[in-house]
C-alpha cells in the first residue's frame, strides 16, 4: 500500500510541475507574439489586454509601445499619404493622436516628467503633417495644442 501511495504522490508532483512549466511556456509565447504585433490600431487587442489585464508590459511600456507603433505606421505610410492622399490612412492619424495624448498624460501626471512629454510632442507632431489632407487633421492638432497649453509644455 505504501508503494502505491508513494507512486501516486510522485506522479502527482510530476504532473503539477509539468503543468506549471507548460503554463509558463504558453504564457511566454503568447506575450512574445503580442510584443511583435503593431498595436497602434488594434483597438480590440488593446481593449482585451486592458480588460483581461494580460498586459505583457508595465503600463508605461505598453503605452510607449503603442505610441512607437503609431509613429512607425505614420512613417511607413508617409510617401503614399503625400502622393495619393489615401483616406484609409486617416485612421492612423486618430490612433496616433489618442496614443500621444495618453503617453503625454502618463509622463506628466504619473511620472512628473515634463521634459520627456515635450520631446514626445516634438517627435510625433511632425510625423502627422503629411496627413493634413484628412478631415480630422485640424481637430486632432487642436486637441494636441490645447493639451500642450494646458500642461504648460
Amino acid at each position: 500500500m505504501k508503494k502505491y501511495l508513494k507512486l501516486i504522490v510522485i506522479s502527482s508532483v510530476v504532473l503539477v510541475v509539468a503543468g506549471v512549466l507548460w503554463g509558463a511556456y504558453i504564457y511566454k509565447i503568447s506575450h512574445d507574439e503580442i510584443a511583435k504585433v503593431n498595436i497602434c490600431q488594434d483597438d480590440e487587442l488593446v481593449a482585451s489586454l486592458i480588460d483581461k489585464n494580460i498586459n505583457p508590459f508595465s503600463k508605461f511600456k505598453f503605452i510607449k509601445k503603442r505610441n512607437s507603433d503609431c509613429n512607425a505606421l505614420l512613417i511607413s505610410n508617409k510617401d503614399d499619404a503625400i502622393k495619393f492622399k489615401k483616406q484609409e490612412y486617416c485612421s492612423i492619424l486618430d490612433s496616433s493622436t489618442t496614443s500621444i495624448i495618453l503617453l503625454v498624460n502618463t509622463y506628466v501626471h504619473e511620472m512628473y516628467d515634463r521634459e520627456s512629454a515635450s520631446k514626445e510632442f516634438k517627435n510625433t507632431t511632425p510625423l502627422m503633417t503629411p496627413y493634413d489632407y484628412c478631415p480630422q487633421y485640424v481637430d486632432n492638432m487642436l486637441k494636441l495644442i490645447q493639451l500642450k497649453k494646458r500642461l504648460g509644455l
